[in-house]
């Protein structure tokens, strides 16, 4: 009996993917920013783009007009992050997640972020979401009307009802003064791989990898089970370390997520982000493991936070 396999799809599939990664590449900073502002935290910004890249790559087949590919993917970002607040009784933010990323302000110079917090619960999110595409990403009124798919008119009323709330919020201001990083004491499991990752060995760190684990490189692939990620992240993580010098690693809360974080001493005696790190475990055994290093943006905001430099000769792209 023939077995029914996807596989023959892969290739052909895999170029198309390669083809619009390039496509996009261009926007995807600004996407990555715009999701940071719709949901106030660096990890659910990168869910969403993610989220946004793949229903956006799902649904080109059925398009057959052109489309702006920067307006396209803020559009369904949009789409993908109001839906989300309808299926959201209320606003779940625990007291760890109150941070800013202070370098933000860097790309703009307005009251917006200072007043987040005030934005989100006091503002509908179609002006929400109106606000921050016109102060923050100065796209016109007509733009943003094809961006929302409402009139140009609504798009108006809805821009000077947030800016009146804008005003009337001048003077609330965003928590200060809690930390955005923070070390914390591994567990044996996590210790194990802090260890690996200094001696820069592979097999010490697969022994405490499941045989079922699901490993997520974001924007580039996902492996399942224990040889396919000893196979290629470890193999491919092995190689590049071995031409680097010496391997730092610490386990920390960063942002409000507990992540393993890798690091090269370089001969300057700098330490040099490599990679950040999630895991999930069960039985003192990792069964999720998703790391970062290819999420650009948010590794440029990771180092900035953790206040060392960018390894990032090997990340510059997704394709």
């Amino acid at each position: 009996m023939t077995i029914d396999n996807l596989n023959n799809l892969s290739d052909n599939l895999r170029n198309l993917e390669r083809d619009y990664k390039e496509k996009i590449e261009p926007h995807r900073s600004d996407l990555w920013r715009y999701c940071y502002f719709l949901t106030n935290s660096p990890w659910d910004a990168e869910d969403l783009v993610q989220d946004t890249l793949l229903r956006a790559f799902s649904i080109i087949a059925k398009l057959y007009q052109p489309v702006k590919t920067k307006s396209y993917l803020f559009k369904i970002a949009t789409n993908l992050w109001i839906d989300q607040k309808r299926k959201d009784k209320f606003l779940n933010q625990s007291s760890d997640e109150n941070y800013q990323l202070q370098d933000i302000s860097t790309y703009y110079n307005f009251q917006l972020l200072e007043n987040l917090d005030f934005l989100v619960n006091n503002l509908s999110h179609m002006q929400f979401v109106v606000l921050i595409l016109s102060e923050a990403f100065k796209y016109k009124g007509k733009e943003i009307a094809e961006i929302i798919g409402t009139t140009e008119g609504a798009i108006y009323t809805n821009l000077s009802r947030a800016r009146d709330n804008l005003r009337n919020g001048k003077n609330i201001k965003m928590q200060n003064g809690k930390t955005n990083v923070k070390k914390i004491q591994p567990d044996k499991v996590i210790e194990i791989m802090l260890e690996g990752f200094r001696k820069k060995d592979p097999k010490l760190i697969a022994s405490i990898l499941e045989e079922n684990i699901v490993t997520d490189i974001t924007h580039s692939g996902l492996e399942i089970g224990l040889d396919e990620t000893k196979n290629n992240s470890l193999n491919d993580w092995y190689e590049i370390v071995q031409k680097q010098n010496i391997i730092e690693s610490e386990y920390k809360i960063l942002w409000g997520r507990p992540v393993v974080i890798e690091l090269e001493r370089k001969q300057d005696n700098q330490l040099y982000l490599n990679n950040v790190h999630y895991i999930e475990m069960v039985d003192d055994k990792i069964t999720f493991w998703k790391f970062y290093c290819f999420s650009w943006d948010l590794m440029k905001y990771a180092a900035k936070e953790l206040e060392v430099n960018l390894n990032a000769e090997n990340f510059y792209h997704i394709f």
